[in-house]
């Protein structure tokens, strides 16, 4: 009895020490920042509470900036073509082209972004010796190291030779299919955009590369030498030298779709060559030139030329001009002693004479003219001559006599010396100039 007792009082108080022991607070863990605070004299209570991890705090604002970023898409393959062709030795703004070109390509090295890339730098152009290729691949296609394409850039030491870039376009081509599949390219050229005549067109070639890689491609060009920035160059004054110089760059860039082209001066200011970086390998377009549409510039004579920089006003109507709205009045060479017409003089004439019949107040002098073989009276008459068988082509042309003078010269206005042969030839001719 005294037993159950005893066992029934034990387990009374160990129940009453277990119910004690849960009324209490649990121990808490050791916090090091608590017990700073404390040593401190800072109120545990006072403390901010820790910040909230729900999913709201990954919400992104459309508002930020880092949305932007996040928002961009990244280029990691891209390909520098460089021009060191025969034009680039010669100078510009004190120094030559080349060395303009070069620093463009460092300063583009400098700032590529901080992340890996795959990328390539070609050259086209003769370098220094009889045996060199038209176009190389001085660094590349590899994973991208600052310093070892910046040493590839040092390798042009020389520019020289005809100007292949159609060809080092469709290298680029093959040069860009060894960059991952799938991922953006941005193929830049740096160059002045001269190029032979009879050269391939490297619009077609710029056009193939965006046809064998499609909308993953973007293609900037930089030209180089032009001393109009892109923000002046709208002007009625400044629009036809910079169209006409840099069109060709202009067309090439246009055919990838996505990129643009700027001048070597456009990219002088750091900020600006931070933004044009920044487009290349992010296909952006936020230093691409502005492209609205201009108001015609004053053009009385309606030649195409702006009178502020026209040096002809008053171009008769349906007449060819230059560059400088001068009418282009072409000459009549004959042989010694001749003065009969060649068959590839009379298109020539033939334009001029349907000009006159359009502009029948518009007169031109018929000036011939001879070298310094035989005696003086003789080339007299013979100037004469050469000069009255053009006005009578003229005339049978439809053309008024009335809008023709005739004027002989003999010797005495050589175009160039009377001591060579050839000077000699280019001084048997017959020449126009308006005179009202």
């Amino acid at each position: 009895m005294v037993r159950t007792c005893l066992r029934v009082v034990l387990l009374m108080i160990v129940g009453m020490m277990l119910a004690s022991c849960a009324a209490q607070t649990p121990q808490q863990e050791f916090d090091p920042e608590a017990l700073e605070n404390r040593e401190a004299g800072v109120d545990p209570e006072s403390a901010a509470p820790p910040p909230s991890q729900s999913p709201d705090s990954f919400v992104v604002d459309p508002e930020t900036l880092e949305f932007g970023r996040y928002m961009e898409e990244e280029v990691d393959n891209f390909l520098v073509i460089l021009d060191a062709s025969g034009s680039k030795f010669l100078p510009y703004q004190q120094q030559i082209k080349l060395k303009v070109a070069k620093d463009i390509t460092r300063r583009f090295n400098q700032k590529t972004p901080e992340r890996p890339l795959f990328g390539g730098l070609r050259r086209y152009g003769w370098e220094a010796g009889a045996f060199t290729t038209p176009t190389s691949l001085l660094y590349g296609m590899t994973r991208y190291e600052r310093q070892e394409f910046a040493e590839a850039i040092e390798i042009v030491r020389w520019a020289g030779g005809k100007s292949p870039l159609a060809l080092a376009i469709d290298k680029a081509g093959d040069d860009l299919s060894l960059a991952p599949e799938d991922e953006y390219l941005a193929l830049v050229i740096i160059s002045d955009g001269k190029i032979l005549t009879r050269d391939p067109n490297p619009v077609e070639a710029a056009r193939r590369i965006k046809q064998r890689y499609g909308d993953r491609i973007c293609i900037y060009t930089v030209a180089v030498g032009d001393d109009i920035p892109f923000e002046q160059a709208n002007t009625p004054k400044n629009q036809p030298k910079y169209h006409d110089k840099y069109e060709l760059l202009r067309n090439i860039a246009r055919e990838g779709k996505c990129g643009y082209m700027v001048t070597s001066n456009d990219l002088i200011p750091d900020d600006n060559m931070d933004r044009f970086v920044h487009d290349v390998f992010h296909r952006g377009r936020t230093f691409e030139p502005p492209t609205k549409a201009l108001e015609p510039c004053p053009d009385e004579d309606h030649d195409g030329v702006c009178d502020d920089v026209d040096k002809c006003p008053g171009t008769p109507k349906g007449a060819k001009v230059d560059k400088d709205g001068c009418w282009i009045l072409g000459k009549v060479w004959f042989d010694l002693n001749k003065w009969n017409i060649k068959p590839e003089y009379r298109p020539m004439l033939d334009d001029i004479a349907r000009v006159l019949n359009l502009n029948p107040d518009v007169r031109l002098a018929v000036q011939g003219h001879t070298c310094t073989i035989w005696t003086e009276e003789y080339n007299m008459k013979l100037s004469h001559w050469r000069a009255m068988a053009v006005t009578s082509y003229l005339v049978s042309r439809g053309v008024n006599p009335d809008q023709l003078a005739v004027e002989g010269y003999g010797f005495h206005r050589p175009m160039a010396s009377n001591r060579t042969d050839e000077g000699r030839r280019l001084n048997r001719r017959a020449e126009f100039k308006r005179i009202q």
